[in-house]
């Protein structure tokens, strides 16, 4: 049962002293401010990645700041390898309390152009791996007697679909929510939220790569301003919902899903 909190004091809903969280694909972007942000807070912080050097980056720049952080490499395709990185936060820390599914592809192909395999390889990347990092996550909190919370990372499409959002990629997004609708029901018992967080249009290496590439930067920066907030997101504006997912301040918040997009979902 996900116990009662009223009359806990404020600093201590949001400080996470003595927990650790795995979050995937924290090498860069997102990932790489979720991770400040959960250190920031108290938390042991596991960086994982498929670039083994940026993970060990982004760790010692949390280090080097007095918080606390080591880093692995991790293909989130692999469930090994996953499995793996969840022991190793055990064994680096004790325990392990918070994991945030963040890993994913935004990649721009047109329905007709998806072939099987493009479609394989997203679905794996985007909902497969969600599933096994909440799956070797849960059987650790499980095993440890000890409450968790796994965030899985969504995103706006889910809300409608676009020209500008491929088919597998909204379905994988779906999938996702899916997934922690179910995560909510049946790891409940044992105490483990599951949240899922859908940012919308947020300024990560993979947008700028696309704003460099794809000309796109007039678009999307006209897509910004015509958002409530009046601007596209920054990777610390969705970090900080996910460290609200992650805190006793929404210790009754489980199956949910939480927009992070200026007001575009409204719209």
């Amino acid at each position: 049962m996900i116990p009662d909190l009223t009359g806990t004091p404020l600093a201590d809903l949001i400080s996470l002293p003595g927990r650790t969280a795995v979050v995937t694909a924290s090498g860069a972007g997102l990932g790489a401010a979720i991770v400040e942000r959960l250190a920031e807070a108290g938390a042991h912080v596991l960086v994982t990645d498929v670039d083994g050097d940026a993970a060990a980056a982004v760790a010692k720049s949390i280090t080097t700041r007095g918080w606390s952080a080591d880093s692995t490499a991790v293909d989130v395709t692999d469930p090994a390898q996953v499995a793996a990185a969840a022991d190793l936060a055990v064994d680096r820390f004790g325990t392990l309390d918070i994991w945030v599914n963040n890993a994913g592809a935004y990649p721009s192909v047109p329905v007709l152009e998806i072939t099987d395999e493009k479609w394989d390889r997203l679905l794996e990347l985007n909902l497969r791996s969600a599933f096994t990092g909440a799956r070797e996550a849960a059987r650790r909190m499980i095993a440890a007697g000890r409450p968790g919370v796994i965030t899985n990372i969504s995103s706006t499409a889910v809300f409608s679909a676009s020209a500008g959002n491929p088919a597998h990629y909204v379905s994988s997004k779906h999938g996702v929510v899916g997934l922690t609708h179910s995560l909510a029901v049946e790891l409940g018992p044992h105490n483990i939220r599951a949240v899922s967080v859908a940012p919308g249009l947020t300024e990560t290496p993979g947008v700028a790569y696309k704003r460099d590439t794809e000309g796109l930067g007039d678009v999307l920066d006209a897509f910004g301003r015509g958002l409530s907030a009046g601007r596209t997101g920054r990777p610390d504006d969705v970090a900080r919902v996910v460290l609200f997912a992650a805190s006793d301040l929404a210790g009754y918040v489980t199956g949910a899903l939480l927009p992070v997009d200026g007001g575009g979902a409204a719209a």
